[in-house]
């Protein structure tokens, strides 16, 4: 491979066109070809200059801490809001999150998130009956939504608590 280096100032240099077409000379011209090919379809999306953009914040695995979140329009969690999974601990984040900023708040419960799947509800919860105040948080469990900003704008999303087995059998 010590050719290659004539044709470089440096080895660290990103390969020449010659250096491509030498090493293989199919790959090097689908990529190029791949390349004319993008350029002539052009953007797959457009989106469009008289509406406002969605700032869409996604976080995930706070684990019971209440960290600094940015501003935006859309705030999604995506599992794991606390340790334990107790309807208490679920409870104070879902507090939490109703505190913040953001319009529209959807949370998909994760594998530390036990209250959220009947099986999987600690003794405890089951005993107690009680229920979880969500605010205006949505819960999407193997469902979709449909949200409205302005603008007009509509945004679709789809939940799932699907987790691949890690661990324990909630939601695995």
């Amino acid at each position: 491979m010590s050719y290659f280096r004539l044709r470089r100032a440096n080895i660290f240099d990103p390969p020449t066109l010659l250096d491509e077409f030498l090493l293989s000379p199919l790959c090097a011209i689908v990529q190029r070809l791949y390349i004319i090919l993008l350029f002539l379809r052009g953007a797959p999306f457009r989106p469009s200059k008289n509406k406002p953009p969605i700032r869409i914040v996604c976080i995930s695995d706070t684990h019971t801490h209440t960290p600094q979140i940015p501003d935006g329009d859309l705030l999604i969690h995506a599992g794991d809001l606390t340790n334990a999974g107790t309807i208490k601990d679920i409870q104070a984040q879902l507090d939490w999150l109703n505190s913040l900023p953001h319009k529209h708040k959807v949370i998909i419960a994760g594998n530390h998130d036990s209250y959220f799947n009947p099986k999987s509800r600690q003794s405890v919860d089951k005993a107690s009956g009680a229920k979880l105040n969500y605010y205006n948080i949505n819960y999407l469990e193997n469902q979709s939504l449909q949200l409205k900003f302005k603008g007009p704008r509509l945004l679709n999303l789809y939940g799932s608590p699907d987790i691949p087995q890690c661990g324990g059998s909630d939601f695995a």
